[in-house]
C-alpha cells in the first residue's frame, strides 16, 4: 500500500478578502450558518433578526436559545477586539434583556479577554458572555472552511461535570437532532405542548422542526407561537403524542440506559 498523500492546513488571515464588509457579508453569512456557531458553543441558536434595532443602533443578530427561549446578541468584528465594540455589546445586552452574549472576533486582546472573564464573574447568573475567535482555513486549492474558537464563556457553562480520573468532561445536553439519530424519536412522530392539547398537534420533521399547517417551524417558534409566551422551555413542553412523554424525559430516560449499559 503507497503512502497517503497529505495536504497543508493554510490559514486564510485576510477574512476582509472573504467577508469585505461586517454588516453586509459576514452577518448575513453567519445568520445563515449560525448552525456552525451554535454547534461550538452548545446552543441550538434560532434567528430573530439581523440588523436588530436597539434605541438609536442595531445589534448585529438578535436570536433565540431554541431550547430554553432565552435571549442572544451576536456582535461581531472582523478585527482585534476594541472598546467600541465592548461598550455596544454591554448597551446591546442591556436594550434587548439579553441572557446571553456572544461578541465574534477576528482576535481577541487580552484585555478584552480579562474584561469578559470579570462580567462573567460579576454579573447576574442569568447572564452569560462568550468570546470567539472564528478562523478560516483551507487545504491546498480547497474551499475556505470556517472554525470558530472560543476563548471565554460563562464560569457555569459545563452542564454537569463528570469526573474521570483526573480529566474533568464537559457534557452538553443532547439535541432533537440527536434524539433522531439515537432512533428515541423519528420523523413523522406527532407531538403536542403539553397544556395546551387541544389546539391541535404538529409533525417532527427529520431535521428536528416541526410542521404546522405546511409551514416549516422550529419548535420553540411553534411553541411561542402557540403560547403566547416569549420563551418556553422546548423539551419540558414538547410531548410525544404516542408515549405521552414529553421530549426531556425521552431524552432523559435514554441517557440514563446508556449509562447504566456503560457501567
Amino acid at each position: 500500500m503507497g503512502m497517503v498523500t497529505l495536504g497543508t492546513l493554510e490559514e486564510i488571515k485576510d477574512l476582509r478578502g472573504i467577508w469585505p464588509h461586517e454588516a453586509h457579508d459576514f452577518t448575513p453569512w453567519l445568520a445563515r450558518n449560525i448552525g456552525v456557531l451554535g454547534e461550538t458553543i452548545g446552543i441550538d441558536i434560532s434567528i430573530k433578526e439581523t440588523e436588530s434595532s436597539v434605541g438609536n443602533f442595531n445589534a448585529d443578530i438578535f436570536a433565540l436559545d431554541a431550547d430554553t427561549g432565552r435571549k442572544i446578541i451576536i456582535e461581531n468584528q472582523l478585527g482585534d477586539t476594541d472598546h467600541d465594540h465592548l461598550g455596544k455589546l454591554i448597551t446591546y445586552a442591556s436594550g434587548k434583556e439579553a441572557d446571553f452574549v456572544i461578541w465574534v472576533v477576528k482576535k481577541a486582546r487580552p484585555e478584552h479577554r480579562a474584561a469578559i472573564e470579570w462580567l462573567n464573574n460579576h454579573t447576574d447568573e442569568g447572564v452569560g458572555f462568550f468570546l470567539c475567535e472564528i478562523k478560516v482555513y483551507r487545504i491546498g486549492g480547497s474551499e475556505p472552511a470556517p472554525k470558530f474558537e472560543i476563548i471565554e464563556q460563562p464560569n457555569d457553562w459545563i452542564k454537569e461535570m463528570k469526573q474521570t480520573g483526573s480529566q474533568m468532561e464537559r457534557r452538553i445536553f443532547p439535541k432533537i437532532r440527536d434524539m433522531l439519530n439515537w432512533g428515541v424519536v423519528s420523523a413523522g412522530d406527532i407531538l403536542v405542548a403539553k397544556g395546551f392539547e387541544e389546539k391541535g398537534d404538529v409533525e417532527l420533521l427529520a431535521n428536528g422542526h416541526i410542521l404546522l399547517n405546511d409551514e416549516e417551524l422550529s419548535m420553540q417558534d411553534w411553541l411561542r407561537k402557540l403560547t403566547g409566551w416569549k420563551s418556553v422551555e422546548t423539551y419540558k413542553f414538547a410531548v410525544h403524542k404516542a408515549s405521552g412523554k414529553s421530549l426531556s424525559q425521552i431524552r432523559k430516560e435514554y441517557m440514563e440506559s446508556q449509562e447504566d449499559n456503560d457501567g
